[in-house]
């Protein structure tokens, strides 16, 4: 220690301390402030873990089964989960192969992916129908009626009414050859044969491929197993082989129906023999068999396909080189889709009254038809589960990635805010608020009576359910990237100032409300008509 000027510190009566006791003192209190810190840092973990633990708890619910408590009140989503969660889901979960291009959609969009039942899902893929069905329980029929606002699922509660093979053919729908079930329809069936004894009959399995041509007295009219559909007799072939066109719809809403038709990508497959010399026995002839010939390896479309040119294109060239109008056959194409589901509308209507919330939902299928040498379309199926796999033929990947990301960004799900986020009130609003959706300014300032017709899209008017209907139609518009919309149909600006076409004079409320609301948006920007 230095000594200070002018001060002798021996004589001094100032007393000082040894260094070693200063030290010694300076060691304890650092030693006591250490303590300090690790109690307080003990005590925030422990915090942490108990305040983790009442956040993520799980509980027994009522039917037994254990499940995450909801996290946010008005989302239901967990605010710590850093990804969204898209669940996986098939009875046979060995067989999951032909599902990676979807999962590698879902994977580019930032998605975790999960095979468990349990975890916090925003979105389910599900291969099998996941529904309540006596006959096939599905392990998912709890969470289905108890689904959160922002959970999606690819499927709709009673889509057999549609996808089912003889609930199809005999619903008498627009394009669909009469058909019949066994054994109900026998006598109808015999007095239809009398009166077309030109017609020739096939006899199908009612849950599976089994196909075969046969005369009526063939057939087993008394089977419980099988129903007739009337064969197409005369169908266009390419090079002589017999083909069937299978396009993409997507049903986003039944209530109100909302339909679209993926554009460019589309199916055609082609019998393994030509069809002549026709022999009824030879069902390779006249039935697309499980290793049918791909449209890749057909001539005529290869040189197009060589081109990297679209399938469709390809075969819309090739109806223009025999004389045909490939638009009247995509006009005929979109409207026996929509009728199918129109014909079934109340039945899905009915059914998803019993679930907490009707935006669940969606569902693509692959719709199938036969082009007859008169250029008529003939719906013969709604294939549920439309199989998206490159096993066969690894160029189709990149096809099929680019199906199901037309799919996702149609229905909201390839969108950069997080799915629950939008569901919430601030993330809505974000996508599309109130004034995104009105329509007919003129008619609205002078409308007082919210009975009439041109009043009922007004603000005032407006029902909170069907305004989140037409939110949810603003974003699919904005989202459609490769799919066109076939219910409510297009339209020209023209025919939007004409009212509701003669053909549709039967459809719901709801539709109707729908389908004003669509000529408005047209009216006001060509680009919605």
């Amino acid at each position: 220690m230095k000594q200070a000027k002018g001060m002798n510190l021996k004589n001094s009566n100032i007393k000082t301390k040894p260094e070693s006791m200063k030290k010694n003192k300076s060691r304890v209190h650092g030693s006591r402030e250490i303590c300090y810190l690790t109690l307080v840092s003990f005590l925030m973990v422990c915090a942490a873990i108990f305040l983790t633990f009442f956040t993520t708890r799980t509980s027994f619910q009522p039917d037994g089964k254990i499940r995450k408590q909801p996290k946010d009140q008005n989302t239901g989503f967990s605010k710590n989960k850093s990804q969204p969660v898209v669940l996986f889901w098939k009875r046979n979960l060995a067989g999951l192969d032909h599902l990676t291009h979807i999962r590698n959609v879902f994977v580019l969009l930032g998605y975790k992916v999960s095979l468990d039942l349990n975890s916090d899902w925003d979105v389910l893929w599900a291969h099998d129908y996941p529904f309540e069905n006596p006959l096939d329980p599905s392990p998912l029929e709890w969470q289905m009626k108890n689904l959160k606002p922002h959970q999606r699922v690819n499927k709709l509660p009673g889509s057999g009414f549609v996808t089912s093979k003889v609930e199809l053919a005999t619903s008498g729908g627009l394009g669909i050859p009469p058909a019949f079930r066994l054994p109900q329809d026998k006598f109808k069936l015999i007095e239809y044969a009398r009166k077309n004894p030109k017609e020739k009959f096939l006899e199908k399995g009612n849950s599976h491929r089994s196909i075969r041509l046969k005369s009526i007295g063939e057939i087993n009219l008394d089977s419980t197993k099988s129903f007739v559909q009337q064969f197409i007799a005369n169908p266009l072939l390419i090079r002589g082989y017999f083909f069937d066109i299978g396009v993409y719809a997507i049903i986003t809403s039944v209530d109100p129906l909302r339909i679209y038709r993926l554009d460019n990508d589309v199916a055609f497959r082609f019998c393994n023999e030509p069809y002549e010399p026709f022999d009824p026995l030879n069902v390779e002839k006249y039935v697309i068999a499980d290793n049918y010939q791909p449209s890749y390896k057909e001539p005529v479309f290869q040189k197009y396909f060589n081109l990297s040119f679209p399938l469709k294109d390809a075969f819309d060239a090739h109806i223009r080189s025999i004389g045909g109008n490939p638009k009247l056959i995509w006009e005929q194409i979109d409207k026996q889709i929509v009728a199918a589901y129109l014909t079934q509308e109340h039945k899905f209507v009915d059914l998803l009254s019993s679930y907490k919330h009707k935006r669940n939902f969606f569902e693509m299928v692959r719709v199938d038809f036969i082009l007859d040498d008169t250029m008529k379309i003939h719906l013969i199926e709604v294939n549920m589960s439309p199989s998206l796999s490159s096993i066969g033929y690894a160029p189709n990947g990149k096809r099929f990635e680019q199906v199901a990301f037309s799919l996702l960004s149609l229905v909201g799900l390839a969108n950069y805010l997080h799915p629950p986020h939008q569901n919430s009130e601030e993330g809505k609003e974000v996508f599309v608020a109130d004034r995104n959706v009105m329509v007919v300014q003129e008619s609205c300032l002078t409308c007082a009576d919210c009975t009439k017709v041109e009043c009922q899209l007004c603000a005032p008017c407006l029902d909170k359910d069907f305004l989140a209907d037409i939110k949810l139609a603003y974003k699919e518009h904005m989202n459609k990237y490769r799919a066109i919309r076939i219910f409510p149909p297009r339209m020209t600006q023209e025919e939007a100032k004409l009212g509701i076409p003669e053909e549709y004079a039967k459809i719901t409320k709801a539709n109707k409300l729908q389908y004003r609301w669509f000529q408005g948006r047209c009216r006001m920007d060509s680009s919605w008509c």
